[in-house]
């Protein structure tokens, strides 16, 4: 009697197992996920409206977070942003999708800044440059709130034909909307 229900047990363990590690190794199963909030630190929470599909995430480094998202709202100008937030302890190893000298070689380059909670304001850098097809613009948004920093990132291609200083309003709208401090 105890060799069978040792059996029994040894059946129900392999079948577990087979079960659990067919899965692991069937990735295709994952759908993407459609967050309605990306936590950016202890206190800061981007809410997406569920307009953005996550597409990656992770640690950046020691103490910073990264999420790479595509826009699903049709009606955004864009179509995929990166949001990052680090520390000014670790600002060596933060990376922009285009490095500062490719951004030197944009044609037209715009910094504005525009008023945020608690006497801050954010940064939005944009700029474009005419390739062999469309335009390829590039714009970053930046915020500091105590020492973390957060950083919205986006490329596309100027479709619409806008400027740089319109580009940089439009997703400085976009992402604001978003951000809540806590």
């Amino acid at each position: 009697m105890r060799s069978v229900f040792r059996v029994i047990i040894l059946l129900i363990s392999t079948l577990a197992l087979i079960e659990c590690k067919s899965h692991q190794e069937n990735p295709t199963s994952v759908t993407p996920e459609n967050p309605s909030a990306l936590r950016l630190n202890y206190d800061v929470v981007y809410y997406t409206g569920g307009h953005s599909v996550l597409l990656n995430s992770g640690r950046l480094f020691a103490r910073g977070l990264f999420y790479e998202c595509k826009i699903s709202d049709t009606n955004s100008s864009f179509e995929s942003f990166r949001a990052s937030s680090y520390t000014e302890d670790n600002s060596n190893d933060f990376r922009q999708l285009v490095s500062e000298t490719d951004q030197s070689k944009f044609n037209s380059r715009q910094f504005q800044y525009f008023p945020m909670g608690e006497n801050s304001r954010a940064t939005v850098f944009s700029g474009c440059a005419k390739g062999s097809g469309a335009e390829k613009c590039y714009v970053r948004w930046e915020w500091q709130k105590e020492t973390f920093i957060f950083v919205f990132e986006t490329q596309l291609e100027n479709k619409k034909g806008l400027g740089t200083a319109e580009l940089g309003k439009e997703f400085h709208e976009f992402i604001s909307r978003g951000i809540k401090a806590f």
